[in-house]
């Protein structure tokens, strides 16, 4: 009888060892799942909407160097094409030779033309992008009224703004300074699509808020009632990006 008892009480005391070390196990896992599963609010932000920023500089970077090689390439045809016309006109080579490398001429200062503006527009979203959050805290001004920091300038003009205004900004541009309006995006593009951000109802024009054509652009702006915001650079002392957002600023697109 004795050794049932002692062998009951030694059943019922391995049950609770086993409940406890259960409670305790679960008691020591749920915290980690929970911070796995919500984790702080930055991490979790990061995790669900990465940051397309840093794709996007290496994008640009590769870009540039493509470029680097297709001015070199345009350069030393460039060259070629000068020195075929010679030859030619000394009468040592025939025509076609003449106009196979000024085919290959054009077609290089296609790339070219190509790719910088590929290297501009992208450029000039991602300066949009780095300074997106700090427009949004700026304090709205009031309809007419203008802000500016050492970064940027913005103007909360009280016209109704649409992209069908922007055929009047580009005739008095071209008008003034004899050359077409510098529009590196018209609304929304796919690099904007990239980098979340929404700019269907607005263009950017590759003008120096502090140039010449940027400030007469910028007077223009004003006295129309047009918004806009001016950016300098995304980097200070450097000239990465500087352009004239023409509309309302641009808002990060839900993931």
């Amino acid at each position: 009888m004795f050794a049932d008892l002692t062998k009951s009480r030694s059943v019922c005391l391995a049950a609770v060892i086993l409940f406890l070390l259960a409670v305790g196990f679960t008691a020591w896992q749920t915290p980690s799942s929970s911070r796995q599963q919500f984790g702080t609010g930055a991490e979790s932000g990061r995790s669900a909407h990465s940051d397309p920023i840093g794709p996007m500089n290496e994008s640009l970077a590769k870009d540039r160097k493509l470029l680097a090689g297709y001015e070199q390439e345009q350069s030393e045809l460039r060259l070629e094409v000068i020195n075929r016309r010679k030859r030619y006109q000394e009468g040592r080579i025939p025509k076609d030779q003449v106009h196979e490398v000024e085919k290959s001429f054009i077609a290089a200062l296609k790339r070219v033309h190509e790719m910088r503006h590929t290297v501009l527009e992208t450029d000039i979203a991602i300066t949009e992008a780095v300074f997106g959050e700090k427009v949004e805290r700026m304090p709205l001004p009031p309809v007419n009224g203008y802000s500016e920091t050492s970064d940027l300038a913005r103007f909360n003009g009280g016209l109704k703004w649409s992209l069908k205004e922007a055929p009047r900004i580009e005739r008095y541009f071209s008008q003034t300074f004899g050359r077409r309006l510098p529009v590196t995006a018209m609304g929304q593009s796919q690099t904007h699509n990239r980098l979340r951000f929404d700019h269907h109802d607005a263009m950017d024009v590759a003008v120096h808020p502090d140039s010449l054509e940027g400030k007469a652009l910028i007077t223009h702006l004003r006295k129309a009632g047009i918004p806009f915001t001016a950016f300098r650079s995304a980097i200070a002392h450097a000239s990465t990006g500087p352009h004239i957002h023409i509309g309302r600023p641009s808002r990060r697109l839900a993931h």
